[in-house]
């Protein structure tokens, strides 16, 4: 599946605008992955199909006033993805994987879905 890097707002319904870092990450939307299945002669072969999440990897700014704990609750909700060239993709039922770490301003945050649909 191809990453997108331009990724210009996100949005959680909890928390609203995510506060994004000057290079802000890589979406990756759900879809197919599929593997080569051999078989005895070249034609018997094909492929197996699995199903491939959605996985939006972000850096983040910890400005004054945002909230660790409600990024690391985020959990069964609709992220939104708006993209440079003005496409919006959703996130359904996504969710956080790892804890936040508190650094020195910036921090990575990596939200994961079962499915993404592009909306417009």
């Amino acid at each position: 599946m191809a990453k997108i890097n331009n990724i210009r707002t996100v949005s959680v319904p909890s928390i609203g605008k995510l506060p994004l870092a000057e290079k802000p990450g890589t979406f990756t939307p759900s879809g197919t992955k599929r593997e080569h299945k051999g078989g005895r002669l070249p034609e018997d072969g094909g492929f197996t199909e699995s199903g491939a999440p959605a996985k939006l990897e972000l850096n983040i700014n910890l400005l004054g006033g945002v909230d660790i704990i409600a990024l690391n609750a985020i959990a069964d909700e609709d992220v939104t993805v708006r993209l440079a060239d003005g496409h919006v993709h959703m996130m359904s039922q996504a969710f956080v994987t790892e804890p936040v770490p508190v650094g020195d301003g910036e921090s990575k945050l990596t939200i994961m879905a079962n499915t993404s649909e592009q909306i417009s």
